[in-house]
């Protein structure tokens, strides 16, 4: 019995792998489908870490499990050169590489609208570490797209200082190894300035700080943990509570 059951899993996985050709590279995203056909659908990115996989993603965030009736789509990057090695991720800034990965997330989300029946006012973006990252370059780019973000344990790059206000949920480790806390505190600075927010705090949930006032509801949540470079437990359940919570008007 538990052989049959794994062979199931791995010839249905549940989700599809798609291919896009972007100036003429092979790129592919593993996509899990929205359980709902009969209307327009939330549509969430999710970037791997440095190194990792859109496959090991999913298997680590589970946004799709946590949102059965949102289309979730995790990227594969390419290779890039990060922290004195190699592996697969993502353009820490606009501009780099020839924005290849800002080309290919416009190339995934006009599949989106014409394939997965996308609803424009619920497009999303979350990552860890390289991926939320590229989540913040997303939103200095493409901020007008977005209905929420959601980056944890990365840092903004400077072009992020200035960006489209979008309500944002950061997480970060006080203990991180890689992206020291104070990078993260920066973030989450230039985003109460790019959103407009108050320093007034009231708990939005245990151990998540909302800053208010938010005007038209462009929330900044700022969530700190005491351990280290890592996606915490809890983290996807948070992060899909508080996309359900916005929609672009």
């Amino acid at each position: 019995m538990l052989a049959t059951l794994i062979a199931v899993a791995l010839v249905n996985p549940g989700y599809t792998e798609v291919n896009w050709t972007v100036d003429g590279v092979d790129r592919k995203a593993y996509v899990f489908k929205s359980s709902v056909t009969n209307k327009p659908t939330p549509i969430v990115f999710c970037w791997h870490g440095f190194t990792g996989g859109g496959r090991q993603a999913a298997i680590g965030y589970r946004v799709h499990e946590s949102w059965p009736e949102a289309t979730v789509v995790y990227p594969q990057g390419l290779e890039v050169h990060l922290l004195g090695k190699s592996g697969p991720g993502w353009q820490i800034a606009p501009n780099a590489q020839g924005d290849r990965d800002l080309k290919f997330f416009d190339a995934m989300l006009a599949k989106m609208k014409t394939d997965y029946n996308a609803d424009s006012k619920r497009i999303y973006t979350c990552g860890m570490s390289n991926g939320a990252i590229f989540s913040y370059v997303l939103l200095s780019q493409r901020g007008s797209i977005f209905a929420a973000a959601a980056p944890v344990a990365g840092i903004a790059p400077r072009a992020f200082k200035g960006a489209p206000a979008v309500p944002i949920l950061i997480t970060h480790g006080t203990k991180d190894p890689l992206l020291p806390f104070t990078g993260a505190e920066r973030s989450r600075d230039m985003a109460i300035a790019n959103n407009g927010v108050g320093q007034t705090q009231k708990e939005w949930a245990p151990g998540y700080m909302q800053y208010t006032p938010a005007p038209k509801g462009n929330d900044v949540i700022w969530h700190t943990h005491d351990g280290g470079h890592e996606w915490p437990a809890g983290t996807t359940d948070n992060i899909v509570k508080f996309f359900k919570a916005h929609a672009k008007s």
